[in-house]
């Protein structure tokens, strides 16, 4: 049936005030939003406030929360996610492979994918021995360049796709994580020739410390990175040798079971 010119004209705009109430929504936390915290961030009506609240609630992505004249996400955002975060099957393949090597060696293991000039966690488990991180649970966003995981994906894109992301996010990097491009150009040095990354040396956390290595499909191109971080004091030779041939193993098993996948009627 034809759309008429009106609706046309009004859905781009719908579109993106539902996008605002699931943000501010989503900076509620556990808490939720209230329909002052909408009004106070967002700059539509009230009576289309009111309307957009009652259709994403009805899709499934906003629930009413148990305090009073709140809302929260909706479960139909957890079913999005897991498909948006699970290209190629990459994150169900990881996790077992993620809670494998946090078992066994303690520490906190991440699976990053590659999202336009960020770099998205889609999936994390902690050992015995959980530490900070840029990012805080699956989900997080950071600007490639940021991180350990994001050195692994930036090393593998060509020269002019890599210089155009660093160009876009180089703002960013110095003036919210004290990053420079030249460090991260370093780092990605070092991992072309040593086969694992280590971010960038001195940002936010000090105290941390990281290695991570790119998940490659066989054409060479990253489909990921699997990203390890733990206390400094926890980097001795000895640990950093032994996590990186786990999550090398794994990684190339990984791989080759996703290779394998494709195969399958």
């Amino acid at each position: 049936m034809p759309v008429n010119e009106s609706s046309t004209a009004s859905g781009p705009t719908t579109l993106n005030h539902a996008m605002q109430i699931l943000q501010v929504t989503a900076r509620g936390g556990h808490r939720g939003a209230s329909i002052d915290d909408y009004l106070n961030a967002l700059s539509f009506s009230r009576p289309t406030l009111y309307r957009l609240l009652k259709g994403l609630k009805q899709q499934g992505f906003l629930r009413s929360s148990p305090v009073r004249g709140r809302y929260l996400l909706g479960y139909e955002l957890l079913v999005l996610g897991a498909q948006a975060g699970n290209g190629a099957g990459l994150r169900d393949l990881a996790r077992p492979r993620l809670l494998a090597l946090a078992q066994r060696w303690g520490d906190s293991f991440y699976l990053f994918a590659r999202d336009g000039v960020n770099a998205v966690c889609l999936e994390v488990q902690n050992g015995a021995y959980p530490v900070g991180s840029f990012v805080r649970a699956t989900g997080g966003r950071l600007p490639l360049g940021v991180g350990q995981a994001s050195i692994a994906l930036l090393a593998y894109l060509s020269a002019d796709e890599r210089d155009e992301i660093l160009s876009h996010n180089a703002e960013r990097l110095i003036d919210e994580y004290a990053i420079a491009i030249a460090d991260i150009d370093a780092e990605i040095a070092h991992q072309l020739k040593h086969g694992y990354a280590r971010g960038v040396e001195g940002s936010l956390l000090p105290e941390y410390s990281g290695l991570a290595i790119p998940i490659l499909d066989h054409s060479g191109h990253p489909l990921g990175a699997m990203s390890c971080s733990m206390l400094k004091s926890r980097m001795t030779e000895d640990h950093k040798r032994e996590v990186l041939q786990g999550m090398q193993e794994e990684v190339a098993a990984m791989v080759n079971q996703a290779h394998g996948l494709l195969y399958l009627d």
